[in-house]
Formats: C-alpha cells, structure tokens, sequence
C-alpha cells in the first residue's frame, strides 16, 4: 500500500542539504527517509543528534564514516528503494553523476541550483512558477542569487511593470564551514564576465526578462549583498510596490 506521504531522501548534508533535511522534516505530508553524504564531519553528526538515518553516497566511504562513530544505514541505493523523491544537495558536477543512480531507482529528483538548467529542463522559484513544476519528474531548484533575483523581479515582471532589470551582485567569497581555508582578506574580486551567470538563470524562471548582471566577491563569508536598479514601463509608487 502506498504511502499517504511523500517519502524523500536528501542526499548532500551540507550548506543546502541540512537546510532541506530539516524543512522536510517539518511537513506533515513528507517523510524524511534518510541523509546521504561522504564526510564524517561535524554537520553530519548534527543529522545524527536529529535522529535522521545516515547513508553512505559511496558505498566506500561507509567505513570511513562508520569508523568516525557515524552509524550507518545502509548505501545511497539502500535509500532510494525506499523513496519516493530525492534531493540532490551535492556540490555542483558531482550531482549531475548522481543521475543514472535516481533514474535507475525510479525515483523523481530535485536537484539545487549549482546544476545546470538542461539537467531538469525545468528551473523552479515558489514565488514565480509553481504551477509549471507539478506532476514533472525532475526540477531544479536555482541558487539563492537567482532566487532572489527571481522574487524581486517577478513581482514587477509578473504585472507588465518591469522594462529591464540591472543587477550586481556581491557575494561571500567562501561558506562559514570553509573560510579557514581559502578566504579572502581586505579585498573584492570582481568577475570579468558579464553577464554573470545569474542573469541568464533568472532567464529560465522568468522567460523574456530583459535581466544583465555583474558579480563580484567580497571578504566575508555570510550572506550576499544585490543592488538591483529595475526600470519600469510606468511610474510605480512606493505603495503600489509595497502591494
């Protein structure tokens, strides 16, 4: 008998993936199966500490793990033939390897936003294009630069309000967890390319948004920093944006 919930695995227990975990867990209509990651680090205990199930992504690392006092379910194959939907929350490329295991277990993915948009064919903002991701075996879930770009720009786009859009974006130069290792000090590195790759993404959200960035790091490491200029096609009021 199938199950009234969704039953889902998260693989990736990292910046992302704990994230999801934990949103899952909070739903009354999913289950959350289990966690999959390789490293036997202090966030992978944290899933332990929240009675989440530990998998092992590579059936060679469990040793690795088990030896690290991580107790150890079974294989990520052992977790998909007990789901119903993963989440791939593994570093950018490595996800897109993961493809022939889901499709081989029948499972339906979600994958984050360091894939590409061709790997889904379908990239996914709540906010803007729910209704499009239903009933699809996969979607991507974009990054958090091209979510918020997404927000902020469908808000007027959605209503014919937004002529263009002209962004630049400062990011963290490195993630909390990693900043011993490779952060930046009392300096800025611009990126050469424009568009940066953001502008481009909010495209496969919003098709037809006249959308050019410019992106830059920065020496911290939370939180980035948008200054968007949207040009509309009518004067637009302080209240009538707040609406």
């Amino acid at each position: 008998m199938k199950s009234a919930k969704v039953r889902v695995a998260v693989n990736g227990y990292g910046v992302i993936g704990k994230r999801v975990a934990d949103a899952v867990s909070a739903q009354d209509d999913m289950e959350l199966v289990g966690v999959a990651d390789v490293v036997p680090d202090y966030r992978i205990r944290v899933a332990v500490e929240r009675g989440y199930p530990v998998y092992a992504s590579l059936p060679e690392r469990s040793g690795e793990l088990q030896a690290a006092g991580v107790p150890v379910a079974g294989t990520l194959q052992d977790l998909l033939a007990q789901v119903d939907v993963v989440v791939d929350c593994a570093p950018k490329r490595v996800a897109a390897a993961n493809q022939a295991a889901y499709q081989a277990a029948g499972v339906k993915p979600i994958w984050q936003g360091g894939e590409k948009h061709e790997l889904a064919g379908y990239s996914f903002v709540a906010q803007v294009n729910y209704e499009g991701a239903l009933n699809r075996d996969s979607a991507r879930v974009v990054s958090c630069n091209t979510t918020a770009l997404s927000r902020i720009s469908h808000a007027l786009h959605g209503r014919g309000l937004a002529r263009r859009v002209r962004a630049v974006l400062m990011r963290r130069a490195t993630d909390p967890w990693e900043s011993h290792r490779n952060g930046m000090i009392n300096t800025a590195t611009p990126e050469t390319k424009v568009p940066s790759h953001q502008g481009p993404d909010a495209q496969t959200v919003i098709p037809g948004l006249d959308i050019t960035t410019l992106a830059g790091a920065g020496p911290y490491n939370l939180s980035h920093l948008h200054f968007a200029m949207i040009e509309t096609t009518r004067p637009v009021d302080v209240e009538e944006l707040r609406a």
